[in-house]
């Protein structure tokens, strides 16, 4: 991840979800759609905690949360979170 969200005691997914319900802006799509180079077979994908906001995908990971390919509006968006989980962000 080009950025993410971290505190000393890991954020759990059940917390980030619960997070997630309070704010209007993020939306969970916890399935992603793609191609399956050899078969050419369309699939679904589960990505557990998977959200998207402004066009950019957040994503939960090992108890820290965070996304590549970030705009200044997400980095507001993360700091914003950050504080509210009591966590610092890193880049």
């Amino acid at each position: 991840m080009d950025i993410y969200l971290k505190r000393e005691k890991d954020i759990s997914l059940q917390e980030w979800l619960d997070y997630v319900k309070t704010d209007k802006d993020l939306v969970l799509m916890e399935f992603g759609e793609g191609i399956n180079p050899i078969t050419k077979q369309k699939v679904k994908i589960k990505i557990t905690g998977r959200v998207l906001f402004d066009d950019s995908e957040i994503i939960y990971k090992e108890g820290n949360i965070g996304c590549d390919d970030y705009s200044e509006k997400v980095l507001i968006k993360l700091k914003e979170i950050a504080k509210s989980l009591g966590a610092e962000v890193f880049e």
